[in-house]
């Protein structure tokens, strides 16, 4: 009878849910491993019914609320907040005006780079490779133009 009984307790002890945390690891040839052994740049899974860690240790998880700041807490005056966003919007027009001009010549590089040099067909890998780069550059200016523009627009 004790066997039976010891038998049973095994079976209860093995069938009990076990608790681990899975990690996602993807190395730099691409090979994907699941382990449970955390590694740099891995991402912790998921698995749908599964506890979190808090709900494991019995804790619920907190949703993430506004917390007010202490009442100690340093507090700028409206005025002082006021000069530094005139300072800051100050720097970003700075810098569009600036881009603007970087856009210009990039655009003014592009047009003299397109031309083809002596010898040089329009189907050459040098001269592909060279417009590809400056249209590139072109491309970044104006999106950095597109972003400050974005970010002036965002100042109260």
């Amino acid at each position: 009878m004790s066997i039976v009984r010891f038998s049973f307790l095994l079976c209860l002890i093995l069938a009990a849910p076990a608790q681990a945390e899975i990690y996602k690891y993807v190395d730099e040839n691409g090979q994907v491993t699941f382990t449970d052994v955390y590694k740099k740049g891995a991402r912790r899974i998921d698995l749908p019914g599964a506890p979190t860690p808090l709900q494991a240790k019995g804790k619920t998880p907190r949703r993430a609320s506004y917390t007010p700041s202490p009442a100690d807490f340093p507090r700028i005056d409206a005025g002082t907040q006021k000069r530094r966003d005139d300072i800051r919007r100050q720097v970003l027009q700075d810098e569009l005006s600036s881009e603007r001009r970087n856009a210009d010549e990039a655009r003014r590089q592009m047009t003299l780079g397109e031309r083809l040099r002596p010898g040089e067909r329009a189907i050459d890998t040098t001269y592909v490779d060279r417009v590809s780069k400056l249209r590139t550059t072109v491309q970044q200016h104006d999106q950095n133009v597109i972003s400050i523009q974005r970010e002036l627009a965002n100042l109260k």
